[in-house]
């Protein structure tokens, strides 16, 4: 008990009568009707904490019964004297009414003049302009521990002007109870003016701990509040609310206001304002997200209601561990309720209602009840208790477990849906209704409140939808497949989902859809028009998995999602094959503008047969960013086509690509094939490049309109190779136009530059802007410097967003652990045999092919070939070369430029090497190269046909999840490739793959293998009297199981889905489903590990099981 706030209000009444005594007995009834209120409230709360169960049903009744009566005999003698009181509340006795009047007029004068602009009034009020101004409110509202340091602003008028973001910094809440003084005296700092939000915004609003008074405003008095739209966490003790936290005094209105995001606290909890004290009107306002409170009286608008609460309506789901909980209000007093709606569930341990969990005197008319569920001791659909109450026209949803309506009326007439319509009764309430929006078989919503309101009726009703609410704090759940589909087939049919949040909660596997269908980017007819569905919300994987991602009809639009806008598409890795027309992406396919793509992958191949074709996405918009996402595999269209982005604007950072990137008409880049008021920034590039016109190894042409540019800032490009049909290939940038930046950028010192299969020079040699400074590979490492051994340090990329990686062979990650291998790019460090030797070269004219060998990461050698062209502007130079049959000398007299490579090592002068022409005819040996599409799986290097035309088998590719079949030469997996053959033409090969459900286990191994990925388990699996026994845990888990321990029943429980295993430690009798089962062997444990028999766990749990004498292995196929 606080006894420093008797004190207080002991020497308050002390003061009042020695200063006033014609008023003093009104004012010592008033405060000890206070007292008497308040202290039956904590002896409430002392006992409740004492007792550890809760109180039955029956002794909460007798409890309200006494309270009741209580209150009844306070309101006969309130109403005897509610002039005084009133008078007696609301201002100081005279006397000292006066003397503070003259001692802080001025002062308080001063101070709200002198901070925020305007004048204070309706016609001009105080603006409130930014975060700062909103701050300065509640520190001068608030003051500090000085007796009446704090500014009521009564009478003023104050107006947000602009939409302000908290950025989830702790916040004061304007007005708070203060104690002041030695004894601690409390002393409320009301806010008392009017504030008006505008319809504008406040973001990330978070309030932590354990305060009372809680909420964008703690403690308001004869206030309005109106046009608020707030979101965020807000979480306190006592009287906690999303708007108020507590409102006091006759003349409150909290009017057109809403909270999204979730509300916590202990008692007087609301997802708008938490208690009202005396009297407040709460009005066309609405809550969306959770409500709940430790204690008692919890309500999705307010905790504790008295006045009115009218044209409303909350999507919460509103629970407490105490008493007085329902859908709208809590508790509720002398109120009236009316044209309200609810949906969410309800849960309390004693009182509950889908309206409101309890009610003292008033009205309930024209409500409406969706709730899915209301849970408690005394429940019922409408009102969970009550007392003196009229409930008139009131409706709930037919299917939660309560009873029918009553004579009381306690759970309302039955509001059904059926066949995709609503009972009639919800448009009779809501639909003529000035303060609604009504959509036929949907939710209304409020006409003049800002915010993001939702009218779609809810899952429970439908049977189809979304779990959640759709907000940030609170997102739609997109569990399985049919969540998935069913967000296309509503954004396909017109629904945007404008500023709605939706989360992805699993792994998901697309291998039964083998053609999606978009999210978005498809044509919506009407009788007179089209447009194309879009989709405007915002979707976070939260790094999960969406598989086996196909899609095979050619039209526009093309990805996971087809045609987003003003959209944030984050946290998603897919793998798989996509194809389209134009705009075709991996997760996103055309992009409008405002969008943000961040921390995204994809693996696979994107093909479109025409223009914007994307890694990640095929066209993005002004004001669009890509950050943090990464693409492998292959990447192919007509014309503008990218690693990452196929037509860029806006900004691409932080992002890699590591795939060949094919144009087969125009401008191909590594990262963007086409930029156009773009940034690039923090990025690198590995593959290949092939354009007709227009090739780079980060962005295929540079373009800008006027007032605008393009850049492309601290990348690196290690492509091996840009090639070009016509013209306009570079390292960097293939082709640049106006007001184009290229600043501290960085290229692979021997990237083939071709053009018309002809070797082809960089405009204005090393380091020049579109080339880029030389960067160098050497023992598996990016290098600044070989000879030096100065690593590359690759500056400029954020450690706080990459992992730079430490051992050799490596590229830096955006995901940590996970490094993408090193291309198997020629090495600078290579060595030339320098004795003259003979070898067949292909006619090249005057030039001839060397042999060298550059160490690889493993240390050993791998042996590739190099064209040198000779070259010189000298007609006797041209002559010198040979261009008929026969063996010829050729010397080397300085380095090798002009080469197809002009960067490359360095050739010793003086050094001889020989020619031979294979045939009379000059002819050569044609050498073809085959490239390996692995479907998802590890890259797998270019292979070039030997001397016998024929190809080596490279290293098996790897695939998590699945077991490499073999090379085909079809796309369609049809025709196996014989690599004894051979190759007739460049040529792709395609792997094949099965789903590895395999589990590889060995005899005295702590290594297992659990669907192709090795786990080093703690202990080994053993033979124990020629049984094969192990650790349970790993094996019933990748099973899909799950496996718990009694300790003191020496027992193991298995379960998967509705089967239960029991097996008792030493027992040879298990229990599956409640049958007794003999075991061959007794469970038992060792080193703190359970060991189980192998083959009854895995064939209980559906599994095979295989034994390999020879190998001393168990394979378990799920």
């Amino acid at each position: 008990m606080n006894w420093k706030k008797w004190i207080s209000i002991a020497a308050a009444v002390c003061l009042a009568v020695t200063a006033v005594p014609m008023r003093a007995v009104a004012q010592e009834e008033l405060v000890q009707e206070k007292m008497l209120e308040e202290l039956k409230e904590e002896q409430q709360e002392e006992l409740k904490e004492e007792k550890e169960e809760p109180k039955e049903e029956k002794e909460e009744k007798e409890e309200l019964k006494e309270e009741k009566e209580e209150k009844e005999e306070l309101q006969e003698q309130s109403d005897e004297k509610t002039e005084p009181q009133e008078k007696s509340k609301e201002e100081p006795p005279e006397g000292i009414s006066l003397l503070m009047e003259e001692e802080n007029s001025t002062a308080v004068s001063e101070n709200e003049t002198a901070d925020f602009e305007g004048e204070g009034t309706a016609a001009n009020p105080y603006k409130i302009q930014n975060v700062e101004d909103l701050k300065k409110l509640a520190e001068k509202v608030n003051g500090d521990e000085t007796a009446n340091s704090g500014v009521t602003y009564e009478g003023k008028h104050f107006q947000l002007t602009a939409n302000i973001d908290l950025k989830n910094e702790e916040w004061t809440p304007i007005g708070t109870i203060v104690y002041t003084g030695e004894f601690g005296r409390s002393e409320e700092r009301y806010f008392k003016g009017t504030f008006d939000g505008d319809g504008h915004q406040i973001a990330n609003l978070t309030i932590t701990g354990r305060n009372e008074y809680v909420g964008l405003f703690g403690y308001v008095r004869n206030a309005t509040i109106q046009n608020c739209n707030v979101a965020g966490e807000v979480s306190g003790y006592n009287a906690v609310g999303g708007i108020v936290g507590a409102v006091d005094g006759e003349t409150n209105n909290i009017l057109n206001c809403s909270f999204q995001g979730n509300v916590t606290g202990n008692v007087y909890v609301g997802g708008i304002v938490g208690q009202v004290q005396n009297q407040c009107e709460v009005s066309s306002c609405y809550a969306i997200g959770t409500v709940h409170g430790g204690n008692d009286k919890v309500g999705g608008i307010a905790g504790e209601g008295r006045g009115a609460i009218k044209n409303c309506y909350a999507l919460a789901d509103v629970s407490a561990g105490g008493k007085f909980v329902g859908g709208i209000a809590g508790d509720a007093s002398s109120v009236t309720i009316e044209n309200c709606y609810y949906s969410g569930e309800v849960s309390a341990r004693g009182s509950a209602g889908g309206i409101v969990g309890n009610v003292w005197r008033g009205t309930i008319q024209n409500c409406v009840s969706l709730a899915e569920s209301v849970t408690g001791s005394n429940t019922n659909r409408i009102v969970g208790n009550i007392y003196n109450l009229t409930l008139t026209n009131n409706y709930a949803w037919s299917d939660p477990a309560l009873s029918a309506d009553d004579d009381a009326g306690l759970n309302g007439a039955n509001f059904t849906y059926t066949n995709g319509t609503l009972s009639k009764q919800f448009s009779e309430i809501f639909k003529n209704d000035s303060a609604w929006d009504f959509t036929d078989n949907g939710l209304p919503i409020l006409k003049n409140v800002g915010g993001v309101q939702f009218s779609e009726l809810p899952k429970c009703m439908t049977g189809v939808g979304f779990d959640g609410f759709g907000i940030k704090t609170n997102p739609y759940l997109i569990e399985d497949v049919e969540d998935l589909k069913l967000l296309a087939e509503k954004v396909n049919s017109g629904e945007t989902y404008t500023n709605k949040y939706f989360k992805q909660t699993a792994n998901i596997d697309l291998e039964n859809e083998p053609n999606w269908t978009p999210i978005g980017g498809t044509v919506i007819e009407h009788p007179s028009t089209w447009e194309i569905s879009v989709f405007k919300g915002n979707y976070d994987g939260d790094g999960y998995k969406i598989t086996n991602l196909t899609t095979t009809e050619d039209s526009n639009h093309v990805g996971l999602f087809g045609k987003v806008e003003d959209a944030t598409i984050q946290n998603c890795n897919i793998t798989g094959n996509v194809n389209g027309y134009n705009y075709v992406g991996g997760i996103v396919g055309g992009v409008g503008v405002k969008t943000k793509i961040l921390n995204c992958s994809f693996q696979g191949s994107v093909m479109g047969e025409s223009d914007c074709v994307g890694g990640i996405v095929g066209e993005t918009s002004a004001e669009c960013e890509v950050s943090g996402c990464f693409a492998r595999g292959k990447v192919e269209g007509l014309q503008k086509v990218g690693g990452i982005a196929g037509k860029g604007v806006g900004t691409i950072k932080n992002c890699y690509a590591l795939a060949d990137v094919t144009a087969r008409d125009r401008i191909a880049g590594g990262i963007a094939g086409g930029t156009y008021n773009l940034t690039i920034e923090n990025c690198y590039y590995g593959g290949d490049v092939l354009a007709k016109n227009y090739a780079g190894g980060i962005a295929g042409v540079m373009d800008s309109t006027s007032g605008s540019s393009t850049t492309i800032k601290n990348c690196v490009s290690l492509a091996e190779s840009v090639t070009a049909g016509i013209n306009s290939v570079n390292r960097i940038a293939g082709g640049v136009r106006d007001n184009i930046n290229l600043i501290n950028n960085h290229s692979y010192n021997r990237t083939k530059l071709v053009i018309d299969s002809k070797p082809a020079y960089p405009t204005g040699g090393a380091g020049n802007d579109v080339i880029g400074a030389d960067v160098y590979i050497s023992n598996g490492r990016v290098m600044k410097d070989v000879q030096k051994g100065e690593v590359f340090a690759w500056t400029g990329f954020d450690k706080a967003i990459w992992y730079i990686p430490t051992e050799a062979g490596k590229l830096p990650s955006l995901q940590k652990g996970t490094y993408p291998d090193l291309p198997n790019l020629p090495s600078v460090d290579l060595t030339i045999d320098k004795t003259p030797q003979h070898f067949t070269t292909r006619n090249i004219g005057n030039g001839f092919v060397v042999k060298v060998t550059s160490e690889g990461t493993l240390n050993e050698s791998i042996e590739f070939t190099k064209e040198y062209r000779l070259h010189d502007t000298t007609d006797a130079w041209k002559s010198a070369v040979p261009n008929t049959a026969g063996t010829y000398d050729v010397k080397i007299t300085r380095a090798a430029d002009g080469d197809i490579n002009p960067f490359a090592c360095e050739i010793p002068e003086g050094l001889v090497l020989t020619k031979k022409r294979s045939s009379s005819s000059g002819a050569a040996t044609q050498t073809y190269t085959a490239q390996f599409d692995t479907n998802g799986g590890s890259a797998v290097d270019k292979v070039k046909t030997d001397k016998n035309g024929k190809i080596e088998r490279p290293a098996d590719p790897t695939k998590e999840g699945y077991i490499f079949v073999g090379w085909y030469s079809d796309s369609k997996l049809t025709k196996p490739f014989d690599f004894s053959a051979e190759l007739t033409a460049n040529s792709t090969l395609y792997a094949k793959w099965k789903e590895n459900n395999e589990i590889i286990l060995t005899i005295g191994s702590r290594k297992i293998s659990v669907f192709g990925r090795e786990i080093k388990n703690d202990v080994a699996p053993k033979i124990v009297n020629d049984r094969t026994m192990l650790p349970i845990r790993i094996v019933a888990e990748s099973l899909g199981g799950t496996v718990t321990w009694n300790g003191e029943l020496q027992r193991v429980t298995i379960q998967k889905g509705a089967d239960v295993i029991l097996i008792t430690i030493g027992a040879d009798t298990a229990y599956v489903n409640g049958t007794a089962v003999k075991l061959d062997a007794a469970a038992f444990v060792e080193n703190g590990r359970t060991y189980l028999p192998l083959r009854f766990i895995s064939e209980t749990l559906g599994a095979q099981v295989a034994w390999n004498e020879a190998e001393k292995t168990v394979t378990i196929t799920k």
